[in-house]
């Protein structure tokens, strides 16, 4: 086995392995690494870092009224936005709501550092999931009412509310939820897209298939 061979099977093994616990488990062991550096109004905004049965993830909040702290660790249950069953807010339009946070947590992976788009996309899904008093609290932010730009919170509610949600369009999406009703927090996940894992075994078995040939004998 060559070492290119052996560097390509285990980075994709790797990757594989990563991707199932987090989409196969119905409770995962969590501890939140990192809150990053990037406040507003006094309060950390993701993405953040958490270690989730072992692997180093991103991590979005979506739960302003509960507190998490760096090195804490707990048990969450593990939702997917197709089967809601464990979620903190809920009220009767959970879907709607949790589809809007999944559109608004999915641009906010891709922000990092100081920057008031991530500010804007963080405290629009705190809005959304907010008690009276949590909205009444962001409303006053000075950045509430800009809905022209991306710098604004109402231009991203503006933007998740006016989206057409289809079944499935959130398959990468996992919600984890605690398994004690107070503290921590709840956090969304995004786990590779089932396309990507897929592309992933077949890399996989692809390597498997080269190998073999290599042992065989050659012929015309």
């Amino acid at each position: 086995m060559t070492k290119a061979f052996k560097i390509a099977l285990f980075a994709a093994v790797t990757l594989l392995l990563a991707a199932a616990p987090a989409a196969l488990a119905d409770t995962a062991s969590m501890t939140l690494t990192s809150a990053g550096n990037n406040t507003v109004n006094g309060v950390y905004v993701g993405p953040y870092t958490a270690t989730i049965n072992g692997n180093t993830t991103p991590v979005i909040c979506d739960d302003y009224s509960h507190d998490s702290y760096v090195g804490e660790s707990w048990t969450a249950y593990v939702s997917t936005l197709a089967n809601p069953t464990y979620v903190r807010f809920t009220g009767g339009n959970e879907t709607q709501t949790y589809d809007e946070v999944a559109f608004l947590a999915n641009i906010l992976f891709g922000l990092s550092g100081n920057n008031k788009e991530a500010d804007a996309l963080q405290y629009a899904i705190w809005y959304l999931t907010g008690s009276p008093s949590t909205q009444a609290t962001i409303s006053a932010l000075s950045f509430f009412n800009d809905s022209s730009d991306v710098y604004g919170i109402q231009y991203w509610l503006n933007q998740a509310g006016s989206q057409q949600y289809y079944s499935g369009e959130f398959s990468n999406i996992l919600i984890y939820t605690p398994t004690s009703g107070g503290n921590p927090q709840e956090f969304i996940v995004r786990t590779p897209e089932p396309a990507t894992v897929l592309l992933l075994g077949l890399a996989l078995a692809g390597l498997l298939m080269l190998k073999r040939r290599q042992k065989l004998p050659f012929a015309i």
